[in-house]
């Protein structure tokens, strides 16, 4: 890609931005610098000049004293200007994470206890429910009736969104105990993910409201998938935008605070109490439910398994090593057993200098431990 498609993109990409009343989007919020980026040059502030070698993947990063938010640019996300209009709603999702972080956020997922959650029937059997009950909703978010409606039909809309969430509570209580509290780590992915997703949707509302009625399909189809694929993290992306949009439909009034230590979940949860009645249903699944749900998880178990095999024939030679992690890729990362993939870059602590690891890795972990690597494994000859 040639300086002058990066340069032209930066300003289509700005007057877009200009557009948008970000604060409107989050109490405060309001534009950071950012930079679009290429293999090897970056425009930032409008200005063209070589890319950092540090710029990795779209995120929030320190540069040059501040933070900004950053998007490697690819041809294929500006081939039309409905996709520039996309672009810019997911630049803005960046945007807001330099927002999160310099307000004190801190319900940061630990990625390396997520990719080991539990594999267990009824817990992706109450996954499924609730995926139903979210695609309920979908359907509540593509009629607009929220907005565009009577006020007899936004407070319909509003009773219904209680409704849900409150049968969303009853489903969540159980996958928390059932999981022995593992599922707090897919909570935080939706506070840090899933609200920066939303936020970026409410752009894409203002930009392109078309494109974004369009979009929450989408987002329903990858939350399923991800579902499907045991994927917590990205799970959490879309089930956060969906719980983000479910709260305010419902009128909830949310702690905005970044320094809360309560996930987006709880708040809600918190919110759900202190409207009244709080149930004691027990959740029941069919034996249809738990029989989707243990074929599932063959597939899972089986493509992991594959995925391991793969690799152990690629990096069959073991070299014994005392080291921790202290820095990865978490969208592309998998844990099969003790074994770690990881397919992207992985850094690791040795007798206390940091190696990065890049491409593809197959290492040992500790047995029962998230941190500690006990053997990595070389190709052979």
């Amino acid at each position: 890609m040639d300086y002058d498609i990066l340069l032209d993109t930066y300003i289509k990409i700005e007057e877009r931005l200009e557009k948008l009343d970000l604060a409107s989007l989050w109490p405060g919020f309001s534009k950071p610098p950012y930079a679009l980026y290429t293999d090897e040059s970056m425009c930032f502030d409008g200005e063209l000049m070589p890319k950092p070698e540090y710029f990795y993947g779209n995120t929030a990063i320190h540069y040059d004293g501040s933070m900004i938010a950053i998007w490697m640019l690819k041809s294929e996300q500006i081939d039309t200007e409905e996709a520039i209009d996309r672009l810019t709603a997911r630049i803005v999702h960046e945007m807001f994470h330099v927002y999160q972080v310099e307000n004190g956020e801190s319900r940061f997922p630990r990625d390396l206890e997520l990719i080991a959650f539990p594999l267990n029937a009824e817990l992706v059997a109450l996954a499924n429910r609730e995926n139903d009950l979210l695609g309920k909703y979908t359907d509540m978010m593509v009629s607009d009736e929220h907005i565009t409606g009577t006020l007899s039909q936004k407070q319909q809309c509003r009773l219904d969104a209680i409704s849900i969430l409150r049968r969303i509570s009853e489903l969540r209580s159980t996958m928390r105990s059932l999981s022995d509290g593992a599922t707090i780590n897919e909570w935080r992915v939706e506070t840090l993910e899933g609200r920066a997703e939303y936020v970026g949707f409410k752009a894409l509302r203002q930009l392109n409201s078309d494109l974004a009625i369009k979009e929450i399909d989408i987002y329903m189809k990858n939350l399923r998938e991800a579902t499907d694929a045991m994927d917590h993290r990205g799970r959490g992306y879309h089930s956060g935008l969906l719980l983000s949009s479910l709260a305010e439909m419902a009128e909830l009034n949310l702690d905005t605070d970044f320094a809360s230590e309560k996930t987006l979940w709880e708040l809600i949860e918190e919110q759900l109490s202190a409207t009244g009645e709080s149930s004691e249903y027990k959740v029941i699944l069919t034996d249809g439910e738990l029989k989707e749900a243990h074929v599932m998880i063959d597939q899972e178990q089986r493509r992991r398994a594959e995925v391991l095999a793969s690799f152990q024939a690629k990096f069959p030679i073991e070299k014994p090593i005392k080291a921790s992690i202290c820095g990865y890729d978490p969208m592309n990362l998998q844990r099969v057993g003790d074994f770690l993939i990881s397919t992207s870059f992985l850094m690791i602590n040795q007798d206390g200098e940091q190696h990065r690891l890049m491409g593809e890795h197959l290492i040992r972990m500790k047995p029962g431990d998230c941190w500690e690597v006990v053997a990595l494994y070389e190709a052979g000859a």
